[in-house]
């Protein structure tokens, strides 16, 4: 069957061209939409940091005198409910670049559900808490610098290891400007850093979890704080807006759709015409014994090939498209970033559809009487 099936081909070269160029728009649209909506999911997650539900803006500032032990003490309870990150302990000097940056101390004590996205690299594990020299460097001060997974940064003469590159590889993100550091770490080398003049006015922590244990323990906590001299409010995280994905998933659906509709149409009258080219040679195949079920599988299979190279295709120009324009303000404007959703998505709708176009034109070879095509001129 496949042997006849390409015999054929070779003599229909503009017309199997025209069919494989329809399948192979509509797929490239389906591959796009995908990344849209696969870029859209992931801004919208970067957007939440997690599960805003479970999330706390918490603010703790001087309610009188306060000393380093005691403001360290109640970070660390915070720490007992959730991953909690520092943001406003202000910027550090790298020794070895003689420039700052903001550095986050980060604290949880079980393994966080969400973390900042990352480049390459791994996130701080619970050993890491206990004061491992390890620390996250933002992907944009990595690329300034030149620093690589696996290099050594000094920071107030002391050697830290670089396990992450923090960021997002397709677009800008806030994570890619700051550098990320075990709290017992950061607390080792600014031992009186709750005392510097930036930060006896407050201090902003972001609780990425654990918030409805730390509303039941949110009475004794404040109070608590109170009496060390310090004050400590909270809200919750804003929710996100998600209509970016929705947008974009309707716009690729409707897109998809429509495309593929004007391509099934023209894929059908490219079919039958074909078919009517061929009609003296499938009344032949069904004079030498070939039944209906046979003209319409390979009628069917032809069809399927087809959508099979169109889909395939489309994967690899924007695959191809992905590694030219890696870096360029193209690339940040669309996402060009390829997984294997894009190829599921693309091959699956484009068999389906391709499967509608076949229907037609098997019907019709199906009709064909062997006699009267085979003396038709």
């Amino acid at each position: 069957m496949y042997q006849f099936i390409f015999r054929q081909w070779k003599n229909r070269k503009a017309t199997i061209l025209l069919i494989v160029i329809g399948f192979f728009i509509g797929s490239l649209v389906m591959s796009l939409g995908t990344s849209a909506s696969m870029e859209s999911i992931a801004y919208i997650n970067d957007q939440r940091g997690g599960n805003p539900d479970q999330q706390l803006d918490v603010f703790i500032s001087q309610d009188g005198q306060w000393n380093q032990k005691d403001v360290e003490d109640t970070v660390e309870r915070l720490g007992d409910f959730g991953e909690m990150q520092l943001l406003s302990m202000g910027n550090r000097k790298l020794d070895q670049y003689n420039e700052s940056f903001p550095v986050v101390p980060v604290l949880f004590h079980q393994a966080p559900d969400w973390h900042i996205p990352l480049v390459e690299g791994k996130y701080f594990s619970t050993e890491d808490m206990e004061g491992n020299k390890s620390i996250i460097i933002g992907k944009s001060i990595a690329e300034k610098h030149d620093i690589n997974l696996g290099d050594s940064v000094v920071i107030e003469d002391e050697k830290f290891l670089v396990t992450g590159i923090g960021g997002r590889s397709s677009r800008e993100t806030p994570w890619e400007y700051a550098i990320y550091m075990p709290w017992k770490s950061y607390l080792d080398i600014y031992q009186d850093c709750f005392l510097e003049e930036n930060n006896l006015h407050g201090v902003s922590i972001r609780l990425k979890s654990g918030k409805d244990q730390f509303m039941q323990n949110s009475k004794e906590l404040i109070e608590t704080a109170s009496q060390q001299g310090i004050k400590l409010v909270y809200k919750n995280v804003s929710n996100v807006d998600n209509s970016s994905f929705r947008n974009t998933l309707v716009i690729t659906v409707v897109a998809t759709v429509l495309i593929y509709t004007i391509a099934v149409i023209n894929i059908i009258h490219l079919m039958m015409y074909w078919l009517i080219e061929r009609k003296r040679e499938i009344g032949i195949m069904k004079a030498l014994g070939a039944n209906n079920a046979y003209i319409a599988r390979t009628v069917l299979l032809e069809v399927l090939i087809m959508s099979i190279i169109g889909g395939l295709l489309a994967i690899l120009i924007q695959y191809a498209a992905m590694l030219l324009l890696s870096g360029s303000s193209l690339a940040k404007e669309i996402t060009f970033q390829v997984t294997w959703l894009n190829l599921f998505s693309a091959l699956g709708v484009s068999l389906f559809f391709g499967m509608i176009s076949a229907i037609a034109p098997a019907l019709n070879a199906m009709r064909f009487e062997p006699i009267s095509v085979i003396n038709s001129k």
